[in-house]
């Protein structure tokens, strides 16, 4: 089966209608079409947020289309970021089968106030089992 990760990422918009038309570009992309990775998002519309979220997943950038096509998104939004005038704030989030394995980034606006709300959906919980 190979190396598997946690990966959540995350991103909401100043409005529903902003979300919208990034959505509707993200769905014309081939990568995403092809994969069908618009249907591996929680799109919550009156929230204006979306995530993917996937707890035993192979994510390797190296392996191409889906790793890609789920990253879009991103580059979308920053898109319509710098010619729209949007808002946005992603998160992105990867733990992987060892300790040190974690990537962790955030991008867009961040200081609009309100606009990355996820607490509801994930939160990161570290512990330190001991076997005696």
């Amino acid at each position: 089966m190979g190396y598997r990760s946690e990966v959540f990422l995350g991103i909401s918009f100043k409005t529903p209608e902003q979300m919208d038309e990034v959505l509707a570009v993200y769905a014309l992309d081939p990568r995403v079409q092809a994969n069908e990775t618009l249907e591996e998002w929680n799109i919550d519309r009156d929230g204006a947020r979306m995530w993917y979220y996937d707890d035993y997943v192979t994510w390797y950038p190296e392996l191409g289309d889906v790793h890609e096509a789920i990253h879009h998104i991103e580059k979308v939004a920053e898109d319509f970021a710098k010619n729209r005038g949007f808002q946005y704030r992603s998160y992105f989030f990867r733990l992987g089968e060892e300790p040190t394995d974690l990537e962790e980034r955030a991008e867009g606006n961040t200081l609009a106030p309100g606009l990355f709300a996820f607490e509801d959906v994930i939160y990161l919980e570290r512990r330190l089992l001991v076997d005696l």
